[in-house]
């Protein structure tokens, strides 16, 4: 453990006034500093959520369920959904993970989260308009990461939270954690996965290693991680308010690119990160609550942190 890696960053949490928990930072597999402003425990990870639904995705794919070319419509032939449209048919497992399917906006903003009457998210899915060609055009689109945990519980007929504790969690000494839910207890994909930081590290060391278990076991495929981890679509168009450099070098499936060069990270909204940087072969961790300057939190890692790993 350095003692001292943490300092220049602890400071700047505080002269900024960020709200970061715990900070956790592993190098050459051993974890080399830790900080915890709080107690390490469970917390929402919000969109950070969705790199586990896509781990899941690329183990189902190795065990012969699904294909990245796979059309979508074929996993719903028996609901009925009028509105699904030609292009909602070209829509494939691959557009899904790369957030391409072609909504101009994300169809969960019309979810009534209050009373949850009539909220099939896989309805809202099919019936928002497709504006753009699939796997052309970035969204961000939280209902393509529900459509994809929906894929998992069809398909594999095991729910994402069991499917992800078979294969991997009980391997990393994870319990069981919670995942919130939509309707049907499907889990929601895209957000709702509550870990500990130390839990969320490991996982990052995972795929770091890709899907390498203690050198031994191949939890998932590292073909599919090196296809997830690279740019699949263009993210030029991304300009939310909190947007930078960090948001514009491409999207791989449902994971970031990162400004730093051959870096990626998982990525969730009031300062969750996990930063991967193969060429230090370290990975940063953040569980936070900050609501005014998360991309702050994760600035902290070329700021304060990059140079003296």
């Amino acid at each position: 453990m350095n003692k001292d890696i943490l300092n220049d960053l602890v400071l700047s949490v505080k002269k900024q006034k960020l709200n970061v928990l715990n900070v956790i930072v592993r190098q050459d597999g051993n974890i080399i500093g830790r900080h915890d402003f709080i107690e390490d425990k469970p917390n929402p990870l919000w969109s950070v959520s969705k790199t586990f639904t896509s781990m899941a995705v690329g183990i189902a794919i190795n065990e012969g369920y699904i294909k990245l070319e796979d059309s979508i419509a074929g996993f719903f032939t028996g609901v009925s959904y009028s509105d699904i449209s030609e292009l909602h048919r070209k829509i494939t497992i691959h557009d899904l993970l790369c957030m391409g399917s072609g909504h101009k906006e994300c169809p969960v903003i019309k979810a009534d989260w209050e009373s949850k009457k009539d909220w099939d998210i896989s309805r809202l899915f099919f019936e928002e308009p497709i504006i753009y060609e699939p796997g052309t055009h970035f969204t961000y689109d939280n209902s393509a990461t529900y459509m994809l945990s929906k894929i998992i519980s069809i398909t594999t007929g095991i729910n994402l939270d069991d499917y992800l504790y078979e294969k991997i969690f009980k391997y990393l000494d994870i319990s069981k954690p919670l995942w919130d839910t939509c309707p049907k207890n499907i889990p929601q994909g895209f957000a709702g996965l509550h870990l500990t930081a130390m839990d969320l590290s490991k996982f990052g060391q995972l795929i770091l290693d890709k899907g390498i278990y203690k050198d031994k076991q191949q939890l998932i495929p590292a073909k599919y991680i090196e296809q997830a981890t690279r740019v699949q679509i263009e993210t030029d168009d991304f300009n939310p308010y909190f947007a930078t450099a960090d948001h514009h070098q491409g999207y791989g499936y449902q994971i970031w690119m990162n400004s730093y060069p051959n870096s990626y990270r998982m990525d969730g909204l009031y300062g969750q990160y996990v930063v991967m940087i193969p060429d230090k072969n370290a990975i940063v961790t953040y569980v936070s609550n900050e609501q005014h300057n998360m991309t702050g939190v994760l600035e902290l890692t070329w700021n304060t942190l990059i140079d003296k790993l």
